[in-house]
């Protein structure tokens, strides 16, 4: 993966970003689901690792991070440690900047502006020979654990109540049913506003299949959260070497695991020396 598609809001991520913001429902369990959730930063922070798997095409991409989040102080700070592919990245954040630290290399940018210039972030993933290249895309895709976009995008809140036809609760465990039409337009939506690309030149999002998001409670908060299923994604033929298009099958499976939950984090931040602004 490159340094800058950690950084700025790719086509993959803002297609995986998308997908998580759209959690919550309308039914009576719903009550008790938002209440477990809310309870989890109610002291003012939170701590929270990331498990990813990401399979399509016969490549496999796994993904890890932790991320602690501290709002005592009325601003976003943040500290947060991940693992996707074949790089260690360390990501935080005084409220201001998002600082970002992959080997030697440290860049940063303003918060709530996009960096531009360079690799935009936005290449139709292929290789050298103009062929779709599944790799570079589940690696893309995983980049939505990018530590800005869980903050900025409300990764972690239950939002969106509309994206689901019905909640259940067995036990300690709400399972979310997502209304695919919506979800559906939705991420597509997303994607070709962040192209700027009709449907016919990006990728598409056609069919969610066995898509389910479960959340764990103990003591009336959230303890865990899962997503499983299968999207399949369309890709054009523009973006393929023959010119024909194909449909490729993405399983996931995020799973989500709070730390102590409900109790206050306190987040030490490193020094911001040496780290290049991108404009």
């Amino acid at each position: 993966m490159k340094r800058n598609s950690l950084m700025k809001k790719g086509l993959a991520a803002t297609l995986a970003a998308g997908m998580l913001m759209l959690t919550a429902c309308g039914s009576n369990a719903y009550d008790g689901y938002a209440s477990a959730y809310n309870k989890v930063t109610a002291n003012g922070g939170m701590e929270a690792e990331f498990d990813v798997d990401l399979e399509m095409d016969g490549e496999k991409v796994q993904s890890e991070g932790d991320f602690k989040l501290d709002t005592s102080s009325g601003s976003n700070i943040l500290y947060y440690e991940m693992s996707t592919g074949d790089n260690d990245i360390i990501q935080f954040s005084d409220g201001e900047y998002i600082y970002t630290q992959m080997g030697e290399s440290k860049s940063k940018f303003k918060i709530n502006s996009e960096p531009t210039g360079g690799d935009s972030g936005k290449e139709e993933q292929k290789d050298s020979s103009g062929t779709f290249n599944t790799n570079a895309f589940l690696n893309e895709f995983s980049s939505f654990l990018e530590a800005g976009k869980i903050k900025e995008l409300g990764l972690l809140s239950p939002v969106e109540k509309a994206a689901v036809k019905s909640t259940k609760k067995d036990g300690d465990t709400y399972t979310l049913e997502f209304s695919e039409a919506l979800v559906k337009k939705y991420l597509n939506t997303l994607v070709q506003n962040e192209t700027g690309k009709s449907a016919d030149e990006t990728i598409q999002i056609d069919e969610l299949n066995d898509f389910v998001y479960k959340a764990t409670e103990k003591n009336g908060i959230l303890t865990n959260v899962e997503y499983t299923g299968v999207l399949k994604v369309n890709v054009p033929g523009s973006l393929m070497d023959d010119g024909n298009d194909k449909t490729y099958d993405l399983d996931l499976d995020i799973k989500i695991k709070f730390k102590n939950p409900g109790e206050s984090v306190t987040v030490e931040l490193p020094s911001t020396d040496g780290f290049t602004e991108v404009n």
